[in-house]
């Protein structure tokens, strides 16, 4: 689930998997075709995916190759020319890149291109076509436990900053901790960063994101001291020693109730299923502004996945990915890996067999417009590790505003150049 850009680790965390590969028994005589993926709390969901597909047709062994160490694995097998079939990229600048140094095939004619929603499609996309299938969408906003909204007198979801400020006041009435905290994770941040940023930017964003990526552009822009007011009220309420806490405590501090609201993507509640798998958990987009107008939930496509142009088994590559990529498929890939408990929506129209109150809340956002994409993807390749770190320091008091606010700027030109 995700991950992000190259030199960070992937959205939804890491478990200590390397190397898992799910196939049929030794001396069977199909075609292997592997796909290497990020280690992630989907394990077993992708394994039960692949399964299905080997038991569909006796010609490809299709292989799930989960690696916890992506970043330097991906870096070998490019190093060495030895990719696999099929793996896992972070959407827009890094697919741009394998697109760009002739490492990936162009998709443009695979069918999955007629289904994927047009707003998701510049993910994947390098010189007017197609190079990796955008897998699955991630949301972005604030996860809330319905319950203790109820019992602190929150009748309605925030809209406004000044609306975000009364809910954290009644919370703090009741003794419930506003917010949990994830800090000790530094990806963690740098998704903080991108909602807050995109919310005073707004219909700036894709201008902003042109600037910064021509070295001109600033973090510095008019409202941006809401970014910094939004974090300092998170660190005000998210308890004590929070930055001792990682996104697994963060993530069971809202599946057990110790804190009433985390900010993070749907795979923070992967462990629901276990902890708590009745817990009303809705979703709201981040107030950063005065303006209600501006509280947009921030999707993006979180995985992209991507052919190896030189693959030895192209054609059986290609087999797999049609399988991967079909919407319509009541038991294929989608059922397995989006179908649940805090499973990542594909990109494309589809249809859960349970509706989640979070869910619907992300539906209600998508049917709506009101949805902006994630702001950091769009930077050079890298600089999502860059602004968490920058993050983390202004979350431990280390820098102010605008010392952050150089920080990142100056990170972003490093990768420039």
């Amino acid at each position: 689930m995700l991950i992000f850009v190259l030199l960070v680790l992937p959205a939804c965390g890491t478990n200590d998997r390397s190397g898992t590969e799910n196939g049929n028994a030794e001396g069977d005589e199909r075609v292997t075709v592997k796909l290497a993926v990020w280690a992630s709390g989907a394990a077993d969901n992708f394994a039960k995916a692949a399964e299905e597909f080997n038991k569909r047709q006796n010609k490809i062994n299709f292989v799930i190759d989960m690696q916890t160490s992506y970043t330097e694995y991906l870096g070998a097998k490019v190093a060495s020319n030895d990719l696999p079939d099929l793996f896992f990229l972070n959407p827009y600048s890094e697919v741009q890149q394998f697109a760009r140094n002739g490492k990936i095939l162009d998709l443009s004619d695979r069918k999955f291109n007629d289904q994927l929603y047009d707003s998701m499609k510049a993910s994947g996309t390098y010189e007017s076509k197609m190079y990796a299938f955008p897998t699955v969408l991630e949301m972005l906003g604030i996860y809330y436990n319905q319950d203790l909204f109820k019992e602190a007198g929150i009748e309605k979801v925030p809209e406004t900053f000044d609306e975000m400020k009364e809910a954290v006041d009644k919370l703090n009435a009741k003794n419930i901790t506003p917010f949990a905290a994830t800090f000790k994770d530094s990806w963690t941040l740098m998704h903080m960063l991108s909602t807050l940023q995109g919310a005073i930017l707004g219909d700036d964003m894709d201008d902003w994101i042109a600037d910064m990526n021509a070295g001109k552009g600033t973090y510095d822009v008019e409202g941006s001291n809401r970014v910094y007011e939004f974090l300092d009220l998170i660190k005000e309420n998210s308890g004590k020693n929070y930055m001792d806490a990682d996104s697994t405590t963060g993530f069971n501090a809202l599946a057990n109730g110790e804190a009433a609201m985390l900010l993070s993507g749907e795979f923070a509640l992967l462990n629901l299923s276990s902890i708590n798998p009745d817990l009303p958990v809705g979703l709201f987009a981040v107030p950063v502004t005065d303006n209600s107008a501006d509280a947009k939930l921030d999707v993006d496509v979180g995985i992209s996945i991507a052919v190896n142009k030189d693959s030895k088994n192209l054609e059986a590559a290609l087999e797999v990915l049609d399988y991967i990529s079909d919407n319509n498929d009541k038991n294929g890939w989608f059922h397995h890996v989006s179908d649940s408990l805090g499973s990542s929506p594909p990109a494309m129209p589809f249809e859960m067999t349970k509706e989640y109150p979070y869910f619907k809340d992300y539906t209600n956002y998508m049917n709506a417009g009101k949805v902006r994409g994630w702001n950091y993807l769009q930077l050079p390749s890298g600089f999502g590790s860059t602004a968490g770190e920058t993050i983390q320091g202004y979350m431990m008091n280390g820098l102010d505003s605008k010392q952050t606010m150089q920080a990142l700027d100056n990170g972003v030109k490093e990768l420039l150049q």
